[in-house]
């Protein structure tokens, strides 16, 4: 009597997997397999929900932030530099084909997943920057350094066209850690988080096989006789298949010769596929230090603190992301021109909105800057998004803070607010 066992659409011999179960990988071979099996390439891991949650968080919020540059003055003071031709490119748009905001978008979503981004510099007149054009981080071939040191970057054209070769001057290039060894690109995160993206794959894997075998985990055929041949094994068993999944898996089927099919009653919460899956997310949300909550995954999220943890994501997540786009564009895209004399330019994001508490903590805040002489009634205003109003730069100064010494410090002499009509040399009235 011979047990077979049901080949179900998940028996089909799996990307990476060859029939014989030769997953044909070590792990020092570092190919595109993972441990679970699968195989791991940009195109898949993009496809999971978890990865377009980070990427869609990432690049929406950094996306609807105002980017400007900014003139800092000798004394401290800091205004918009709306005079100078990266202004317009930086809070407008980059090029004729994308707003600030979708070039931003895509360029944090190249930098995130692939720890590279790339746009080639359009020049413009006198030296400066006539626009930027985004250049798909898998369309970059080569980056090499040759003996001046200057890098030179070759480009995939698009279709037919040839690829180009561009100078380093010639191409804005953000890269972030892990470096390769070279040090010229980032390590992307398919290569240094396979095998969290492998389970991740593997348990999405998983569940879709089963809903495509009408929810069922397989089973067993037991055969009172024997097969003349393994190809007529493998036909009855072909034929099983095709009988009963797929558009036929919820048809009736006949079996004869004394054939009885048993279900496997192994279920998925034994399996624990859903603990599974959430463990799967929460591991690839940990590679962007991506909060949870943000990802519709409230299991240890509260009320209470929901907005510590909305913050913390601003601090600790978009936080590097922002400051090596600042500072990479400071650094290559800056043109310091003879009226600037004096002052840096430097491009900055303004995220001061994304760290407001709630209304009550936040007029609570302003309050205490206010009464305590660091905030003017139009830096309230300002921070809140309306109009400054005559007479509302002037700052309070607290009478119980004025230093020792100074000309309006006597502490012989009583507050005007205890004297009647302020008058200095009366005495209160008792």
């Amino acid at each position: 009597m011979n047990w077979l066992k049901f080949r179900s659409a998940s028996d089909e011999p799996r990307r990476g997997v060859t029939p014989d179960g030769d997953r044909g990988w070590t792990p020092s071979a570092g190919g595109p397999l993972a441990i679970s099996g699968v195989v791991v390439t940009s195109e898949r891991v993009l496809q999971l929900g978890s990865v377009q949650a980070v990427l869609n968080g990432l690049a929406g919020t950094i996306s609807s932030l105002p980017w400007m540059l900014i003139r800092r003055g000798g004394d401290d003071s800091r205004a918009p530099a709306r005079d100078h031709p990266l202004f317009r490119l930086l809070h407008n748009r980059p090029n004729r084909r994308q707003t600030s905001a979708e070039f931003r978008d895509e360029l944090v979503r190249h930098l995130a997943f692939w720890r590279n981004a790339y746009a080639r510099i359009i020049p413009g007149d006198d030296y400066a920057i006539g626009g930027l054009e985004l250049i798909h981080p898998d369309r970059i071939a080569r980056i090499e350094r040759d003996v001046t040191g200057r890098v030179h970057y070759t480009v995939n054209g698009l279709g037919t066209a040839p690829q180009e070769r561009l100078r380093d001057d010639q191409i804005w290039h953000i890269r972030r850690a892990p470096l390769t060894v070279d040090g010229l690109r980032g390590q992307t995160m398919v290569e240094t988080a396979r095998q969290v993206f492998g389970r991740a794959l593997a348990v999405t894997d998983y569940g879709d096989l089963f809903f495509a075998n009408s929810g069922q985990t397989g089973g067993v055929l037991k055969h009172p006789g024997t097969f003349k041949s393994k190809e007529d094994r493998d036909q009855f068993l072909d034929n099983w298949r095709l009988s009963s999944t797929g558009l036929n898996r919820h048809r009736d089927r006949l079996l004869t010769h004394g054939v009885e099919y048993q279900q496997l009653k192994i279920t998925n919460a034994e399996a624990q596929l859903l603990e599974t899956e959430k463990a799967a997310d929460v591991s690839v949300f940990g590679l962007w230090n991506y909060p949870p909550h943000l990802a519709a995954r409230l299991d240890r999220a509260t009320f209470s603190n929901i907005e510590h943890q909305s913050i913390d994501f601003v601090v600790h997540t978009i936080g590097p992301l922002i400051t090596a786009i600042e500072q990479s564009a400071t650094t290559d895209l800056v043109v310091q021109r003879a009226e600037d004399s004096g002052a840096e330019l430097v491009a900055e994001f303004n995220i001061a909105g994304l760290l407001r508490g709630d209304v009550l903590a936040r007029y609570r805040a302003y309050a205490i800057g206010r009464q305590w002489g660091w905030l003017s009634v139009n830096d309230i205003r300002r921070l809140e998004n309306q109009n400054p109003i005559e007479g509302g730069d002037e700052y309070l100064r607290p009478l119980n803070m004025v230093p020792a010494g100074s000309p309006d410090y006597d502490p012989s002499k009583p507050d005007k607010s205890d004297t009647p009509d302020g008058d200095p040399g009366s005495a209160p009235a008792r």
